[in-house]
């Protein structure tokens, strides 16, 4: 079960009655009945529809820890913050206490959508083959394989990624997260762009793997030693 190390990332911590409700009128994907023991993903988006950050939400129960892209980390706080007002919601960043990693090509036993802690160290399983770590600082929880490698396993398993695929500014839809995007979930940020988009058939991208021979070189957004990701 290879790890890699996540140290483009940020965590922080939610607390208050209002969390889920906030995140969820934010956020392009149904996140308001997430239960305590549940993770999910969502991306932060501004009313044009744009993301401002890709997220996963960890209910903890007491708090929802919140992990996401760091270079993005001020954009989405100056974004939330003021949508706050009077809502029972507070936020503090603990990226300093912790190392994030993440585990993949593995099929643990953990449910999909679900975390189990031990030893004090969160892991929280984000898909089939894909799992979120986040341990402290001082457990001896290290990495054994590279970025690249890394890289190489998403191509074949056709996953995005921040940086590669999620960029901050571009929709949900121009990003390979389209199965991020709740049709039907109530009023939140950006949502009748999206609706419109769907209506329309315009703007929908899809996150494909395609052979490095069959591909211009401007298209790729991950290159693999044989195959490669685009969005078109």
């Amino acid at each position: 079960m290879p790890k890699v190390a996540f140290l483009d990332s940020y965590t922080s911590i939610w607390r208050g009655k209002d969390c889920l409700s906030l995140i969820d009128g934010l956020s392009c994907n149904k996140v308001s009945d997430l239960e305590k023991g549940g993770v999910i993903q969502t991306a932060i988006i501004n009313n044009h529809a744009k993301i401002i950050d890709f997220v996963t939400l960890i209910n903890f129960g007491e708090f929802i820890a919140v992990v996401g892209y760091l270079p993005n980390y001020q954009s989405m706080l100056n974004y939330v913050t003021p949508k706050i007002l009077q809502s029972d919601v507070s936020i503090s960043d603990v990226s300093h206490l912790n190392n994030n990693l993440i585990m993949f090509d593995e099929n643990s036993e953990i449910e999909n959508g679900k975390f189990t802690s031990r030893d004090n160290i969160t892991y929280a399983k984000l898909n089939d083959d894909l799992t979120l770590i986040i341990s402290p600082k001082n457990k001896d929880l290290t990495e054994d394989s590279t970025l690249d490698e890394f890289n190489q396993w998403r191509v074949e398993m056709v996953i995005p990624w921040y940086d590669y695929e999620i960029r901050s500014g571009l929709t949900p839809y121009a990003s390979g997260l389209n199965r991020f995007v709740h049709e039907s979930k109530g009023c939140f940020a950006g949502q009748e762009i999206l609706t419109r988009m769907r209506t329309r058939n315009k703007g929908i991208k899809n996150l494909m793997k395609v052979k490095n021979s069959s591909n211009d070189d401007k298209n790729i957004t991950t290159r693999g030693k044989l195959n490669s990701l685009t969005i078109s």
